[in-house]
Parts: structure tokens; C-alpha cells; sequence
């Protein structure tokens, strides 16, 4: 009587892989140490949905290794960046940020920790911002925004989530780009800032397109433009601030996967095709625009050129403001 073939656990770990879209990459480093990714936000936000979408996908990529989340808020994300950058190099630590890890570096004193700490493994996706106004200010294009700015410096408020915040930097790039002065009013947050956006109590702000977007869809605000290259695709009335008028300006927030420098060539590189080869899932990309990110996959090379870039803009924006914490 001839035998059934048997069928091994690795044939069905690469059959599971397949299924996902996924490659199975090579053992890491004969490390039986969990992946842990440090993520600098409380539970809960767009970068920390992330990492649970990678810790859900990337095991059966690392032949069943375990890849856990940690979350270390605190200090604007000083504290998550700092712990990497302290790690042994092993790969076993991992960084999986957004652009506070670059603005950070030009708006405190002492961060904890430097670029050269790191070495970039791959964006996963980019985020906008959206320059709103309250239907009572009659605003109605950014180009209406931009003129009575001129008008009148400084007479104008408008809102971000806080000193230092993504969208902050995207408010001081657009008044350095368009030569206008208008009054910053920090919030601690998105949500109470809508809140005051939508009640009139702050004429103008910039809003995550996560944030903004039902408000200008029902007309509780008017969403003037938005920071990314390329209109918001559930926003698709909404022009670009290149469009409105000022050539050449882009402000985005970014999601990106850092490792210690120094940790092995072959699991950086292992690491970049398989985060590369889930950006192209239909249902990742699903997954990260419901939370306000499109994917946009990037390797290391271009990504580590990239964050390069992000900290010279940052940093001469920071100085601009005048904003240094200690």
C-alpha cells in the first residue's frame, strides 16, 4: 500500500506565507529573542495601528518568530528613540516612528539620541495635513486666506496640535513660503482643536485629513487646501497648496521602520523586501488608509534620504519659530 507523502511544517508555513502575499525570509541572526517594536505613542494612534498590523504579518515572514509591540510614549517621542538608540544592534529592537523623530533632533536640547544611530530600514506610508477654515470667516480658497494674511499680519489665528506638532511645521513652511504672519494657538491635540474649529472659536487650522476629513465633507468646515503633492483621495475637491498657488510646497508625515546601526546586514536587508512586498497587500493599504496613511512604500536608500532631507527642512523651520526645549 504506498504511503501519503508527508507534509512538512515548513511547506505549510511557506503555503500560509504565499497566501498572505509574503516572503519567507531567512532565520535572523539563530536569535530566539522576540522582535520587539518600540513605538514612541500611546496605543491606539495611526503609528501604534501600524505596528500591530506588523506584528500581525511579519511573523509567518520570520518562520514563527514573535514580534511584539512596546509602547514608550513620552517627551514628544524622545523617550521610544532614545531606548533604540541605547539597544545592542543585534536587530532584536526595532524603531517604528514618524517625523517627530526628525523634528525632535532641531527643537530639544538634548534628545537622547542622534541620526547616525540609526539605520534606516523602510517607509511604510505618508500622511497630509489640511488647512481648514470656519464657513464665518468667508474663506473659501487658500489663495483667500493667503491675501487677507497680507492684508493685515498677524491678525489672523490658526490652530495645530501643539508647539513642535507634524502640522505646526506645516503652518511655519506655508507662512515662509507664502511671506504672510498669522498667530499660533497651540492645542494639546487634534480632537479638542476641531472641536474649537468647528465651534468658531478658531477661524483657521491645520487638521490630519484623518481629522479633517468629516468636517469638510458635511460643510462644518471648509478645507482650503492640503500639504500633500497630490490631492487627498477622499478629499478630491480640495487642491493641493502647490495648486493654490505656491510652486514646489509639500509637507507630509511620514511612518518608517528604524533599526539600531550596527545590527546585521542580512536582517536589515530581510527586513526592508518584506515590508516592501506588504505595502503591496491590498488589504495592508486598506488597512493604513483608514488610518490616514496611503502607502508609500520606500527602501532604505531612499528612505534614509529621505528622513535626511526631513531633518533640514525641520530644523531650519524650528529655528525660524524660535522653538527650543530642553
Amino acid at each position: 500500500m504506498r504511503q501519503a507523502p508527508v507534509i512538512r511544517r515548513r511547506t505549510l508555513l511557506g503555503a500560509a506565507t504565499a497566501a498572505l502575499g509574503l516572503c519567507v525570509l531567512p532565520a535572523f541572526s539563530q536569535s530566539v529573542k522576540p522582535l520587539r517594536l518600540v513605538v514612541p505613542f500611546p496605543p491606539g494612534g495611526a503609528v501604534d495601528v501600524t505596528a500591530r498590523l506588523l506584528a500581525e504579518k511579519l511573523p509567518a515572514a520570520l518562520q514563527g518568530r514573535a514580534v511584539i509591540v512596546d509602547n514608550r510614549p513620552g517627551a514628544g517621542g524622545n523617550i521610544a528613540s532614545a531606548f533604540v538608540a541605547k539597544a545592542e544592534p543585534d536587530g532584536a529592537t526595532l524603531l517604528l516612528t514618524a517625523n517627530n523623530h526628525t523634528i525632535n533632533l532641531a527643537m530639544y536640547q538634548r534628545p537622547g539620541y542622534a541620526l547616525s544611530d540609526f539605520e534606516p530600514i523602510a517607509q511604510i506610508g505618508v500622511s497630509g495635513f489640511v488647512i481648514v477654515a470656519h464657513p464665518s470667516t468667508k474663506f473659501r480658497t487658500l489663495a483667500d486666506l493667503l491675501d487677507a494674511a497680507r492684508a493685515k499680519p498677524g491678525s489672523i489665528s490658526f490652530g495645530t496640535g501643539g508647539n513642535g506638532h507634524p502640522a505646526h511645521l506645516a503652518a511655519e513652511l506655508l507662512k515662509d513660503r507664502a511671506k504672510i504672519s498669522m498667530q499660533h494657538i497651540p492645542y494639546k491635540g487634534s480632537g479638542p482643536l476641531a472641536s474649537d474649529l468647528v465651534g468658531g472659536q478658531v477661524p483657521v487650522g491645520f487638521l490630519s485629513t484623518l481629522a479633517a476629513q468629516p468636517f469638510v465633507v458635511s460643510g462644518q468646515l471648509i478645507g482650503l487646501a492640503v500639504t500633500t503633492k497630490e490631492r487627498w483621495p477622499d478629499l478630491p475637491t480640495v487642491p493641493t497648496v502647490e495648486e493654490s498657488g505656491l510652486p514646489g510646497y509639500e509637507y507630509i508625515g511620514w511612518i518608517g521602520l528604524l533599526g539600531r546601526v550596527g545590527m546585521p546586514e542580512a536582517e536589515i536587508a530581510a527586513l526592508e523586501k518584506q515590508l516592501l512586498a506588504m505595502n503591496m497587500t491590498e488589504e495592508a493599504r486598506a488597512r493604513l488608509y483608514k488610518q490616514g496613511i496611503i502607502a508609500a512604500p520606500k527602501g532604505r536608500v531612499a528612505f534614509k534620504a529621505a528622513i535626511a532631507h526631513d531633518a533640514v527642512v525641520n530644523r531650519d523651520l524650528v529655528k525660524a519659530i524660535g522653538l527650543q526645549l530642553d
